[in-house]
């Protein structure tokens, strides 16, 4: 699978989530904390995810490739059991990695009406949905993610699944009066390591 995703800065958060509950259907909420472990140009993020009283840690990598202020990203993922996170982060010490950023996500999850967009622009789409956050310490935004085949960057079937994605970004962007010069390009890690400085 293919994630492909937009986010952008709330500035009015309450605002953003009324409008959204009236265009989408509450999914869940959960916690996550990230630590972002770097050697060099890559990054392995190690996350701890509360929903529902039920911790689960998942190990990933991505493989990002940008297309204007759409990011996708082809992840490397694995769980991890909980009481092997002290040795695995004894590992990636070992291997010379260090922990660069650490964040925790309040996250509601919502699931957009299919009925906003057209029929063909969801052809092929495995999933999309809207994610409200609070993101300590560097503020709330919104994430909107698309989950399509995992196809090579250089088909015709990918640079459709990035058009159709835009369409998506675009619908619910303008659904939620968010204006495009609230989106964030850079990662979350790069926002965090920004606020340090």
């Amino acid at each position: 699978m293919h994630e492909i995703e937009l986010k952008a800065h709330l500035e009015h958060p309450k605002k953003t989530e009324a409008l959204l509950s009236r265009i989408a259907d509450f999914s869940l909420r959960c916690v996550k904390t990230d630590r972002y472990w770097t050697l060099g140009e890559k990054t392995v993020r190690i996350r701890q995810e509360l929903i529902g009283g039920k911790e689960t840690v998942f190990v990933t990598h991505k493989q990002k490739h940008y297309t204007g202020t759409i990011e996708t990203n082809r992840e490397l993922e694995f769980e991890l059991a909980a009481a092997s996170v002290p040795v695995f982060t004894e590992m990636l010490e070992s291997l010379g990695m260090a922990c660069t950023a650490k964040k925790q996500k309040e996250t509601k999850v919502f699931v957009p009406h299919s009925s906003l967009f057209s029929v063909d622009i969801l052809k092929d789409t495995r999933s999309v949905s809207a994610e409200l956050s609070l993101i300590h310490p560097i503020g709330y935004f919104l994430e909107i993610e698309v989950l399509s085949p995992d196809e090579g960057s250089d088909t015709a079937a990918y640079e459709q699944h990035i058009r159709n994605a835009q369409v998506i970004f675009d619908t619910l962007l303008t659904a939620l009066e968010i204006p495009q010069s609230a989106i964030e390009v850079r990662p979350y890690n790069e926002l965090l390591a920004c606020r340090c400085l």
